[in-house]
């Protein structure tokens, strides 16, 4: 039975913190959060990409992406001119090739543990407030 008095709103945050520190935990080794692992990733594959287009597709405030990529340059994963577009230091590639092998394996992990009725439900869900008028 579904309660109708349900936050959707609270229910889909607390989801969202419990996978997020699921993942964060993965990635404490490495000395990034997920947030900053999934930056450095998409980095990785989209070299010089625009920081507008970054904070577009990973649906970031700006804001909030500034202090995460002046975080990533501080320590050298960066580098130092982010106004022509968004590079990878040596450091920050081999980094991130070592984020991808961490997410992928608890990525697939994840994916088994909920299994193909939850992992359906979840595109579902997300198409469906996809759709919400913003």
């Amino acid at each position: 039975m579904t309660d109708i008095n349900v936050c959707v709103a609270g229910q889909v945050r607390r989801l969202a913190r419990v996978v997020t520190s699921l993942y964060n935990d993965a990635f404490v080794g490495e000395g990034v959060t997920f947030a900053q692992a999934s930056l450095l990733m998409y980095m990785f594959a989209q070299p010089g990409v625009r920081q507008t287009t970054l904070s577009q597709q990973l649906q970031i405030e700006k804001s909030a992406l500034s202090r995460d990529l002046q975080l990533l340059q501080r320590n050298g994963w960066l580098t130092d001119n982010i106004r022509q577009g968004l590079y990878l230091t040596e450091e920050g590639r081999l980094l991130a090739k070592r984020c991808h092998k961490i997410w992928k394996a608890l990525n697939t992990q994840v994916r088994e543990q909920l299994g193909s009725e939850a992992l359906s439900g979840l595109a579902s869900l997300s198409e469906a407030i996809r759709q919400l008028p913003h």
